[in-house]
Formats: structure tokens, C-alpha cells, sequence
């Protein structure tokens, strides 16, 4: 927590356990000034068909333009939580009733917690706008709450309460959430004409309409929600349907959800839904799928079944169980134009494909494990871009999955530079940055995957999932980091330090030759986009081919001028940088060259020799050939017949037998007279 947050929130409860005291003791306010952290909201918007690369920008334009519009609404709030840090919320029992047609909620929201420090006041974060008419502390009616006109709540307990005590609170309050249209999170509007309500809270809208703690330091163990409406509407909110009663003309449903949850996850709507009723088998688990869809869009919510259940097993396959497999997972239609992975049950603008995908994947990433920070952004929204990726992979032609990766490289490369942890929280276009927490996000994770390779890769993100510290709470970057190089064994310092911390990507320049009937050399150097990152370490795919052979080496670039030769089992006549994108790259140039231009028709290096070295034969004449090795004394230390030479070939010689010295290596053909080298060891 920053300093000025942890004294702000200090000095803010000890005021108020002043103020609620009769003392003579003047009570005083102290604050800090907090800078705004920038509004997010993980609102997935999508258009209906253009292509998977444009999809996936649709989904973060959409989110960036949900958080802008939270951003606006908390402008003048002196900061985005000040509910007490030293409590410690693990139960929520919240009764509402909602009318879609007025704008109006009343509300009995009943607060279980544990006391993490001796205090007589709890400050929960609520909308100046909603008005409190009592408390309650069990069966007792506590006084009435101070209202500092801060969007908070300070409630006197009424005694002291030490820490580790558990007890309870119910709030009943009531009023018009502030915000007008979608500038709210607490949203009423229509489709064809009929009212709809809905929520959207990520990530400081839940205070709009109910009393919480506004951020990302804890969640709720266990919730309880119970909506009513008028008879001839639908509601939905998180978990399992518990029951549905009907009476004097209103509807009430109950909700039970038995997962630990982040306050911005909790999410009602009400409308004339149509319910869809489904079911995916996940291992031996068949769990059960629900859908709120609007009736005039309710056949393509079905039609979209298959996609959904696709994906959800592709998931369960990829990354261990559903995070809320005793559950069930959905969604709910709103009319944002987007989407958000509220827990168990995404609210959808529409079901496109990549959207489902998308906010699926969010269960996992940041409903399971949440970023700690919105510095940490990426690590929601990467994981979800990787998954979109994952499912153009496993369910599309490679020509497809290529030119979506060709547009996703291109796209990170359009700039230069470009952080990807979060260097401006204040900023919603940087957290949203399409660009980097996106889709660079996505591609750090590709080329981690790429780097480790495909079981060390999933294994370490599964560890990441259900490491008891991170799952259902918090991570920060150096979690992730900590479970790759673990699984691993990889040091990852560098990697983490280029493409996280560090800024732009590489450009490779390779200088390639025939060594040869069957060997290549290579001369691999590269330059960067920016100064933040003098060298990229990489494992760089290089594709060499001819009219009808063709391979993939990989070379572990080092350093700049770094030389290689392979033996590809023939002659090539063209080579290819990463081919098939596995890297961030850019302006990658090949440069076919010949080796040792001025070395005659036998070439021998390096020399002096280890414990090998490598006898390279130019345009020389076909036929039988022999390669004898003599020591100073004139002894034959190593001989090598060749009897079906080419006119050029490149030849291993082991050295390591060998005692220091010089040595003469003599290349002999036929009649013809040998060619001599000295060699040194």
C-alpha cells in the first residue's frame, strides 16, 4: 500500500473514534492527497464480425472506454477507497430491490467481518448520493452513521472491538446511484422498448450502489444475494440460483455464491430475460450453463452454446479445473457495448466468439487470481489475449492463426517503444493501451511459451493458478515470474527485465552461407527499437529451403555477430527470420553471403583448434578424396576418407585426443598435389 494511502486510512479511522467519543480531545482530519489510479473497467466490446485481430482491439477499446467513463465519475472523489484497511470482510448478505423502469435502489446489506486491529468505527466506501436510514450490529440499532461527504460511510460500532473479533453489520439504505445512462455503474435503460437494469462496477463502481470496500484488497469468502422486482421481470447476479418466488405482484430470486470474490465481480441485472438452460461436461463434473439473453436475441445466445462449451473445455484442458466448478458459469445480456467477466457469469453485449472466449478465460485469469495492482494489468488481460490466441490455434487452419499473429506483431511493433507494466496508473489509456497490456501481454506469454516450451510452459501457469498464496486473491508480476523460472528452471531475470520492464523489440539481421552440400553458417546480430534494452536474449527459429527440402533451426542468440553452423542434410537456396512468428520482432533482413571468401579451396578454422575444429572444402573437383592429419614428427594422428565427394562439404575433425603442438593437415584427391594446412593446438 502507498504511505500517504496506509496514514490516510490510519489517521481517517482514529479521527472518527475521536469524533464518535465524548472527549475532551479535539478531533481533527488529517488527509493525504492520493492522484487518481485511472478507471478500469474489463468491459469486452466487439463488433459482430470484422476479424480475430480487430476483435481482440474491439475488446480493449471497449474496456478503455468503461474505465474513461468511471474515471469521470470519480474526478472529484478525494480518493478511490478509504473503507477501513484493519478489517477483514468475509461474508456479504445483500437484499435489493430494483425496478428497470426507475432509476431507485433500496437496500439491506449485511456485513460479516473479523477485526484486524482494536477499533470502535468501520468506514465502508458508499455513493454520497445513497442514503443510509439505519444500522444494526446484530440485534442492537447502532447511532447513526457520520457522513463526511467523501462517498464513504463511517459506522460507530458503538464499543470497542479487539482485534480478532468476528462479528456482523446490516446497512438498509436506499437512493438514486449517482451517474446518468452507461456513466454509471448502476445502469437503467431499454431494449425494444422494454426496461433493463444492470450493474458494472470494475473498478471502483460497486460504492455507486451498495456499501463495500472499493479495492483490491480483499475478497469476500461468501455471498449471499436476494433481488426483487416487479413480477414481470427476470433478475441475475453471481452463483447458484437458489429459489424464485412470486407474489403481490413482485419476483424475488436468491442467489448463493461459495467462492472468495473481488467487490467489482458482484453484479445484478433485471429485464424480461429469457433463461437458456445448458450444460458442459469438465471431467467428471457436468456443469451446468446459464444464459439471461434478451427475447429478440435470445436464439443467438443458443446458437452460441457450442462455442461456449467449446471453450470452457478447452480451458478446463489448458488450465485445470473451472475455478467455480460446484457452480455453474453463464451469461447475462446488457446493452454496454462489451462485455464483463463478472464471477460465474459474464454480462455480454453479444455473443461473438472472440468476446466468449475473452471473458472465459477471465474466470481464470483475474476471477481466480486477480492482479494486485493495475500496474499488473497484464496479468488479466494478457492471459485473456493468450487465450483468444489459444482457442485461433486449436480450432482454426494455421493460415488463419498466421496472419492473426502476423497483424498482432505488426501491431505491437507500429511504436518503437512502449512499457508493459503499468508506468501512469493515473491514465486509462495506458492502462487500456490495446497495444501493450493486450496484446503485448499476450505476446510476452507466447514467447514465454515459446522459450520454455509447451509442458513446462502450462505446468507453471497451472502452478501459478493454485499456488494457496495467490489462488482466489492477488498477484503481482513477480508471482508469475517466480512459478516459470520454478517450474522451469530457467533464470528469467532477463527476459522479465526486456519485455515487462524494458521497452521495444529486436531487429534481427542475419548473414547466411552453404557450407558445403549439407552445412549452413550463420551470422546473427540484431539492433533494438529502443534504448531501454541494449539486447534481446532469444532462441530465434531460422527456416532454411530449397525447391524440395526445407527445415527449421534455432539459433540461442547471445550476442551480436554470434556465429553457428548447422548441418541441415542439404543445400539451401533461401532462409527465413521466424516464419512463423514466435517472437516480437520487426525489419528482420537475411543476407546470403559466402564463407571465408579469400580462403582458397581449403579452409580450416578455428585454429588454433579445441576440441574440434572444422575443415570447410570449396569448388573442388568431385571424386575420392582423404583428409590425413600429421604431428611435428611426421606420425599419422587421424585420417578421413571421403568417397563420394561433391566438390564441397564441410567436415568435423575431432581434436580433443590431441597433446599440444603443431600438426599439418593434408588434403589429398587422386594424382592430384595434396593440400597442406598448419594447424596449432
Amino acid at each position: 500500500m502507498p504511505l500517504c494511502k496506509f496514514v490516510k486510512a490510519y489517521l481517517l479511522e482514529h479521527v472518527y473514534t475521536l469524533i464518535f467519543l465524548p472527549s475532551h480531545i479535539p478531533a481533527f482530519l488529517v488527509r493525504c492527497s492520493l492522484s487518481l489510479l485511472g478507471g478500469l473497467v474489463s468491459v469486452c466490446g466487439i463488433a459482430q464480425s470484422r476479424d480475430l485481430h480487430a476483435d481482440n482491439l474491439d475488446i480493449a477499446f471497449f474496456e478503455a472506454k468503461a474505465a474513461a467513463i468511471q474515471q469521470e465519475a470519480l474526478r472529484n472523489a478525494s480518493g478511490f477507497s478509504n473503507a477501513s484497511n484493519f478489517v477483514d470482510i468475509h461474508y456479504l448478505n445483500c437484499a435489493w430491490s430494483i425496478d428497470p423502469g426507475t432509476r431507485f435502489i433500496q437496500g439491506a446489506v449485511r456485513i460479516g467481518f473479523t477485526m484486524n486491529a482494536r477499533s470502535n468505527v468501520l468506514t465502508l466506501d458508499l455513493a454520497d448520493e445513497l442514503r443510509v436510514d439505519s444500522i444494526r450490529m446484530r440485534s442492537t440499532k447502532l447511532p447513526m452513521p457520520y457522513r463526511p461527504f467523501d462517498k464513504t460511510v463511517i459506522v460507530n460500532l458503538g464499543t470497542f472491538l479487539d482485534a480478532g473479533t468476528k462479528e456482523e453489520i446490516e446497512i438498509f439504505y436506499k437512493g438514486v446511484p449517482p451517474g446518468s445512462g452507461n456513466n454509471s455503474s448502476f445502469v437503467t435503460s431499454t431494449h425494444s422498448g422494454v426496461p433493463v437494469m444492470w450493474t458494472l462496477s470494475q473498478p471502483y463502481g460497486s460504492r455507486d450502489w451498495w456499501p463495500c470496500k472499493n479495492g483490491l484488497n480483499d475478497k469476500i469468502d461468501s455471498l449471499d444475494i436476494a433481488i426483487t422486482t416487479p413480477e414481470q421481470y427476470t433478475s441475475t447476479a453471481n452463483g447458484l440460483l437458489v429459489e424464485e418466488k412470486v407474489g403481490g405482484g413482485l419476483r424475488t430470486t436468491r442467489w448463493k455464491h461459495r467462492y472468495p470474490i473481488a467487490p467489482y465481480l458482484i453484479a445484478i441485472a433485471a429485464t424480461n430475460y429469457s433463461v437458456i438452460k445448458d450444460q458442459v461436461q469438465l471431467g467428471s463434473t457436468s456443469l451446468p450453463i446459464l444464459e439471461y439473453a434478451y427475447p429478440e436475441t435470445a436464439a443467438s445466445f443458443k446458437n452460441a452454446a457450442a462455442i461456449t462449451k467449446r471453450t470452457m473445455q478447452m480451458l478446463y484442458n489448458s488450465f485445470g479445473e473451472y475455478p467455480f466448478i460446484k457452480e455453474r458459469y453463464g451469461h447475462t445480456q446488457f446493452g454496454f457495448g462489451g462485455g464483463m467477466e463478472h464471477q460465474t457469469n459474464s454480462f455480454m453485449f453479444n455473443m461473438n466468439e472472440t468476446l466468449i472466449v475473452h471473458e472465459a478465460a477471465h474466470q481464470w485469469f483475474g476471477n481466480k487470481v486477480t492482479c494486485g495492482t493495475w500496474k499488473d494489468i497484464w496479468l488479466n488481460e494478457g492471459f485473456a489475449f493468450f487465450c483468444t490466441n489459444l482457442n485461433i490455434e486449436k480450432h482454426y487452419p494455421t493460415t488463419t492463426l498466421i496472419n492473426s499473429y502476423r497483424q498482432q506483431v505488426n501491431f505491437i511493433t507500429s511504436k518503437p517503444n512502449g512499457i508493459l507494466y503499468v508506468d501512469d496508473t493515473t491514465s486509462v489509456a495506458r492502462i487500456f493501451d490495446s497495444r501493450l497490456s493486450y496484446t503485448k501481454g499476450g505476446w510476452v506469454l507466447q514467447m514465454l511459451r515459446w522459450k520454455m516450451g509447451d509442458a513446462l510452459f502450462f505446468k507453471a501457469v497451472n502452478n501459478y493458478l493454485n499456488d494457496n498464496k495467490l489462488a482466489y486473491s492477488y498477484a503481482r508480476t513477480a508471482d508469475l515470474q517466480f512459478h516459470l523460472e520454478k517450474t522451469s528452471g530457467l533464470d528469467l531475470k532477463d527476459f522479465f527485465a526486456d519485455w515487462v520492464y524494458g521497452q521495444g523489440y529486436p531487429s534481427f539481421q542475419l548473414q547466411w552461407a552453404t557450407a558445403g552440400s549439407t552445412w549452413v553458417q550463420t551470422i546473427l546480430s540484431q539492433t533494438s527499437s529502443d534504448p531501454s534494452v541494449a539486447f534481446f536474449e532469444l532462441p530465434v527459429p531460422i527456416r532454411f529451403k530449397n525447391n524440395g527440402s526445407d527445415t527449421t533451426i534455432v539459433i540461442d542468440h547471445q550476442k551480436n555477430g554470434q556465429l553457428n553452423f548447422f548441418n541441415i542434410g542439404f543445400a539451401p537456396d533461401s532462409a527465413f527470420i521466424d516464419p512463423t512468428y514466435k517472437l516480437i520482432s520487426a525489419n528482420n533482413k537475411t543476407i546470403q553471403t559466402e564463407i571465408f571468401p579469400d580462403g582458397g579451396n581449403v579452409v580450416v578454422f578455428p585454429n588454433p583448434v579445441g576440441n574440434e575444429f572444422s575443415v570447410l572444402l570449396k569448388n573442388m573437383k568431385e571424386g575420392e578424396l582423404t583428409l590425413s592429419l600429421f604431428n611435428s614428427m611426421g606420425a599419422l594422428a587421424y585420417r578421413k576418407r571421403v568417397g563420394n565427394f561433391r566438390g564441397n562439404d564441410l567436415i568435423v575433425i575431432p581434436s580433443h585426443q590431441l597433446s599440444s603442438g603443431t600438426y599439418w593437415l593434408q588434403v589429398s584427391r587422386d594424382n592430384d598435389p595434396p593440400i597442406v594446412k598448419k594447424i596449432m593446438k
